[in-house]
């Protein structure tokens, strides 16, 4: 885990930085429709921030993460052969490091801001202290030894926060996230929509409630579960196919995926703990 922890201790920063500076933007966008007259009300507004936490975290994730690795690289090297060294010198190179990323994406995206919170000042000192608060993070994460739990945790985290971005659009934009699975959600019936919408959910909510309980409690028990219910979904798949003859549906690789990751965790946590 001496060296282990460290990339994780990066992916881990970077996961908090993100969760940070998304709201940052999302708020921002919707006090700038909110002062051009545009309806904002509480729905619209929760939609926004929900969506923006998952689908621009995502993309901004691997950013941030690039721009972690060498800052806190070069502060590493920093506190190695120098004086200087501790919590606040990862904290200013984290602020450093979302400071120039924010300027690099501006620069090498034909000078458009991709986020709104980056378009005045208050939103760029935002950013600038919520890379600090990465910088910190990280430097808590590294300064004391870690051993497996450490990274079973991070897994689950980022499994949950993949898993997000489903739920959310079957609660907010059903239509879009039944397009994905075959559905034309408008050529149903009013009861075929009901019944789509309500299992689909409750499936997802459930298998992402799941998945945060074992990062939290670390009991293998909720990893499995998560795994049966997509190992099964990914068994019954290709039985509708080659039994009943339905169509040919390729998610099921992306449910093979789904389930193999939790299984390997919950494994993990049982041989970790006998």
């Amino acid at each position: 885990m001496k060296i282990t922890k460290y990339p994780f201790a990066v992916f881990s920063a970077a996961l908090f930085t993100v969760m940070l500076i998304t709201p940052i933007s999302s708020i921002a966008n919707l006090l700038w429709l909110s002062s051009v007259d545009m309806p904002v009300g509480f729905g619209s507004s929760l939609e926004v921030l929900l969506f923006d936490f998952q689908r621009l975290g995502i993309a901004l994730y691997g950013v941030v993460i690039l721009g972690f690795i060498v800052a806190f690289t070069v502060s590493g090297l920093i506190a190695k052969y120098t004086r200087l060294g501790g919590k606040y010198l990862y904290s200013v190179a984290g602020a450093f490091a979302i400071g120039l990323a924010m300027f690099l994406m501006v620069e090498l995206m034909f000078q458009t801001e991709l986020l709104g919170g980056n378009r005045t000042l208050l939103g760029k000192m935002l950013h600038w202290l919520a890379g600090f608060a990465g910088g910190y993070f990280y430097y808590s994460l590294i300064s004391v030894e870690r051993n497996f739990t450490f990274i079973i945790r991070f897994l689950g985290v980022l499994y949950s926060y993949f898993l997000l971005g489903i739920v959310l659009d079957w609660i907010f934009n059903p239509s879009n996230a039944a397009t994905g699975f075959g559905f034309v959600l408008s050529e149903l019936s009013n009861e075929g929509q009901n019944s789509l919408i309500r299992d689909f959910t409750s499936f997802f909510l459930a298998t992402f409630l799941f998945s945060l309980l074992g990062a939290v409690t670390l009991n293998h028990a909720w990893f499995f579960s998560v795994s049966i219910i997509y190992f099964g979904a990914a068994i019954f798949n290709l039985s509708a196919i080659y039994i009943h003859g339905t169509g040919y549906n390729n998610i099921y690789l992306s449910e093979i995926l789904l389930g193999l990751w939790p299984f390997i965790l919950g494994i993990v946590i049982s041989i970790k703990k006998s």
